[in-house]
């Protein structure tokens, strides 16, 4: 009898409510949209929550937080605080408030970054709410009703408040919009008994459409990386392990496995990448032209003025309005070009380490035969920056040196592989990497050492700027804050069959 009471007590609770008396849980109603997010065990996420993230979601961070000032520090971030004032003024929502709901699970799905439109889903067991957003104008949609308090930009309103707000309750489901346009999509996905499950297990799941965020115009400007081998969708999970939080990314990629392995005695980060592309700059930038922003065009461009006519040779007539035939900048990039051809062989990827003294390490594999090449083109971009570059050989290694005691780099081979740092000291102890089978690209950072950094960096980036973003004292601070209490992230990526798995691990 207990049982049968059980059944029917359950049976009618799913029909007041909406859920199939069978228990399967019914997607999240959250239509399809370029970053969407789900929090499947809103209890278990709630236990794991702690220190400044929890007072970051609960609304209780101080303005000098790292997580509120990482956040201020991105031109996304000081836009939507602005936007997010208005909306609060409506919705003083926190996860405090979406706690008191007893949500089972909660998600929530970006359908259009620059209009910030998007809609929340709660799930909640509890028939009367304990908190209730304002009331609005009541309408229908398809004989649900639903709520309108105000409209967001994707509704057509002024971008004064790109914010609205629109609500329904249906199910156990609470849904909450940034638009009207949001909220409807939202129900038809309900109705349709549509919407968004996690796709990996973990404490919070979220899936990202890359060739949708490739195209918006918000996302291009504020992603720092470029866009990636990466294809379709990507979903990730952040899962616990004991003390430690780890993310585990999965997507399509075409990228072959062919990382190595490699040590460097004092590195606060090292790692490798599988592709060629932006070694000859990385080079330039990190070892033979170290300054904040390498001309892309070096040398100026010298020629003859320009003749008033074709009969006379007096050089103080001279139109300058006149260039002469063929003229341009050919020669401006200087000994650049002769780089990127060069490097381009380097196909098979490579490595790179900083190291605690500031130096920098590069490695990657290399013809033998063609040493001398990759020395005299070093020397010539020294000798462009200096006017004087001298070669000289240290054991094993060819040192090039802007004067008798000035070492500007260092070229050893070791193997297959040739290792370029500052000096032939920073290079006495390197080995020849090793294969690393199945491995993609792997990295670890000291994030310690690099918040130490932040300083120099605000002070060789300057002063902030609303127009323009600071790639390290903006970016990457940034990033740093959001993770105020983690000393070493480490990632290592693997090949599958159709794409990639990857390993994220916040120590």
């Amino acid at each position: 009898m207990r049982f049968r009471a059980g059944t029917v007590a359950v049976a009618i609770a799913a029909a007041l409510l909406g859920v199939p008396a069978s228990g399967v849980e019914q997607p999240l109603p959250l239509p399809d949209a370029p970053v969407r997010l789900i929090i499947p065990d809103a209890k278990a996420f709630d236990a794991a929550l702690a220190g400044r993230w929890r007072l970051a979601l609960e609304g209780r961070a101080a303005l000098d937080d790292p997580v509120v000032a990482a956040w201020r520090r991105t031109q996304v971030g000081s836009k939507l605080e602005d936007q997010w004032s208005r909306l609060a003024k409506d919705l003083p929502w926190t996860w405090a408030q979406i706690r008191r709901l007893q949500p089972r699970r909660v998600g929530l799905a970006l359908l259009d970054v620059g209009h910030l439109e998007a809609v929340l889903a709660i799930e909640t067991p509890l028939a009367a709410l304990p908190v209730t957003p304002p009331l609005g104008d009541e309408k229908l949609h398809h004989g649900v009703p639903y709520r309108l308090v105000a409209q967001g930009t994707a509704d057509g309103a002024s971008d004064e408040r790109r914010m609205g707000l629109a609500w329904a309750r249906h199910a156990d489901r609470l849904l909450l919009a940034t638009s009207e346009r949001a909220l409807l999509s939202s129900l038809d996905a309900a109705l349709a008994g549509a919407g968004f499950e996690a796709p990996l297990a973990g404490l919070a799941c979220v899936e990202l459409d890359l060739d949708a965020l490739r195209q918006d115009l918000y996302f291009r400007r504020e992603f720092l990386f470029g866009d990636g081998p990466e294809k379709g969708r990507v979903r990730a999970a952040l899962r616990k392990e004991g003390e430690r939080f780890v993310e585990f990314r999965e997507g399509r990629s075409d990228e072959a496995a062919a990382a190595q392995r490699f040590a460097a005695g004092e590195a606060i980060g090292l790692g490798w990448e599988p592709s060629g592309f932006g070694l000859a700059a990385v080079l330039r930038a990190a070892l033979l032209e170290p300054v904040p922003e390498p001309a892309l065009r070096p040398v100026a461009a010298v020629r003859p003025l320009p003749k008033v006519g074709p009969d006379t040779e007096n050089r103080y007539l001279t139109d300058l309005r006149q260039p002469l035939p063929g003229s341009g900048p050919e020669n401006e990039e200087g000994e650049l070009r002769a780089w990127l051809e060069l490097m381009a062989q380097a196909t098979h990827g490579w490595g790179w380490a900083a190291l605690r003294n500031g130096g920098r390490l590069i490695v990657f594999e290399w013809p033998e035969a063609q040493d001398a090449e990759l020395v005299e083109l070093a020397r010539r971009t020294l000798q462009r920056r200096a006017a004087g570059a001298i070669l000289a050989r240290v054991g094993d290694a060819a040192e090039l040196r802007l004067g008798p005691d000035l070492t500007a780099a260092a070229i050893r081979r070791t193997g297959r592989f040739v290792w370029i740092g500052p000096d032939t000291a920073a290079l006495s102890s390197v080995t020849e990497p090793v294969a690393a089978p199945g491995v993609i690209r792997w990295g670890r950072l000291d994030l310690g050492a690099l918040r130490a950094e932040g300083q120099t960096w605000t002070r060789l980036e300057g002063p902030a700027s609303p127009e323009e973003v600071r790639p390290f004292s903006d970016r990457i601070l940034g990033l740093l804050g959001w993770v105020p209490d983690v000393r070493t992230i480490s990632v290592e990526r693997r090949r599958t069959s159709d794409g990639f798995e990857e390993r994220v691990a916040f120590e």
